[in-house]
């Protein structure tokens, strides 16, 4: 497991900075109102992959060892053209796409419902290592592609817009979605009726609870960028994403381990190998992060406003609010997968109803009054409560699972074994 582990975190590293440079050259393109732009659109993306995902999404992985992979396949690629089309009208009538993008989103949310049913169909498989191959793969198009397009853009003298960075986001997912479909291909099955309503009903009792979850989160991940474009408009929402954006990057590692753990617990039915795999991973995401956003808060504001623009400088006040927050998402990250690896994820959708909950309320008591006292106050104050919210839904979870089997509240506790056990787990497979 751990040689898996590692693999994706060095991969997900290696897409980060690809993804961090994109962030460096939006910034300085396109300023922070065009950054808020991108910010909205991908929001938008975001909401119909939500609808997408309300047939399998991240069940698909526990589906794969257990139905037959012809009729997953078959199920959620029906369902991804009838909710994105039946999405985008929703969102279309409710004047939430910026104007002049609805067709860049609608052959993007598409594409990225294929891409992300392809990979977790490549994850509920096991093949880890070609999953990450594949994630690189996008990134790397992203960039290099963009690059032809900035290059071209100064060799013929004309400005570039929004629209050109997603373009090349649009091609970065269909050349990895034409690759893995091979895979997709080569594990089809006989197509057979048997089974399939069972499947059918699974899919939407799991994918229900699944997309409550994911859009109680998605929600409580990004609802903030309503109000602040509402309170304070679309740049102070650049500077915003930007610092949100940074915080993020901290949650590489706890993510990497998780994609693993949660393909690893789907397969295992061992309640008390669960137990001890969840709580010592726990433990070393919670070192982890602790000690990479420490580092994250010694970067000067400066520096901040060198690599990405003027423009941002402020975005170092926006890390300092949501920096318990990641440390808290990080934790609960660990939680949520582990109740996923065993279809328990009623658990995880209540959990982030609670947080979204936390973060409507307060944003409508906390942010009006903020709104005065200038943008910043306001920014901060959204980044307060979205880690206040992460502590609430973190605190359920943490309750929630105390009380499954094999699990105690003394397994929490940091031990000098659990590194030693990561420790000798390393050596193992580097020396395989």
């Amino acid at each position: 497991m751990v040689d898996k582990i590692l693999g994706t975190f060095f991969s997900r590293i290696f897409v980060s900075i690809v993804m961090f440079c994109i962030v460096v050259i939006n910034t300085n393109t396109f300023g922070a109102e065009g950054t808020g732009t991108i910010a909205l659109v991908v929001l938008a993306m975001t909401i119909l992959q939500l609808f997408s995902n309300f047939v399998g999404g991240g069940a698909i992985v526990y589906f794969v060892p257990r139905y037959s992979f012809s009729q997953i396949v078959l199920l959620t690629y029906v369902w991804s053209l009838l909710s994105n089309t039946l999405g985008f009208l929703l969102l279309y009538f409710l004047h939430l796409i910026p104007q002049g993008f609805e067709t860049i989103l609608v052959a993007l949310s598409f594409t990225n419902s294929i891409y992300y049913i392809n990979n977790s169909l490549i994850q509920g498989k096991e093949k880890i290592k070609l999953y990450n191959k594949i994630q690189i793969l996008q990134a790397v198009v992203l960039i290099v592609l963009f690059s032809v397009f900035i290059f071209i853009g100064n060799f013929f003298n004309f400005n570039l817009d929004v629209l050109y960075y997603l373009l090349a986001l649009l091609i970065s997912y269909v050349i990895p979605v034409i690759i893995s479909l091979s895979f997709v291909i080569k594990n089809m099955d006989i197509l057979k009726k048997e089974g399939l309503q069972t499947l059918i009903k699974e899919a939407f009792q799991f994918g229900f609870w699944i997309q409550i979850a994911n859009l109680a989160q998605q929600l409580n991940y990004r609802i903030s960028y309503y109000f602040i474009e509402y309170y304070t408009g679309r740049k102070p929402l650049g500077i915003f994403e930007l610092g949100t954006k940074l915080s993020e990057v901290v949650w590489i590692f706890p993510k990497s381990v998780a994609l693993v753990q949660y393909a690893r617990l789907s397969n295992c039915e061992d309640t008390q190998y669960a137990a001890r795999i969840t709580t010592s991973i726990l433990k070393i995401v919670f070192c982890f992060t602790l000690l990479a956003v420490l580092i994250l808060l010694l970067i000067p504001s400066h520096a901040i406003g060198w690599v990405f623009g003027a423009d941002f400088i402020e975005s170092k006040n926006i890390i300092y609010s949501l920096a318990p927050g990641i440390v808290f998402l990080s934790c609960l990250t660990i939680f949520s997968h582990h109740f996923s690896g065993f279809g328990k994820y009623w658990i995880n959708a209540i959990s982030s109803v609670i947080g979204l909950i936390v973060t409507l309320v307060l944003s409508l008591i906390l942010l009006p009054p903020t709104v005065a006292q200038g943008y910043m106050k306001t920014l901060q104050m959204a980044g307060i409560i979205t880690s206040v919210s992460y502590f609430s839904s973190l605190i359920f979870s943490f309750i929630l699972f105390l009380k499954q089997p094999d699990t105690s509240f003394k397994m929490l506790f940091i031990y000098k074994t659990d590194f030693l056990f990561f420790k000798n787990e390393i050596k193992k497979h580097l020396n395989k």
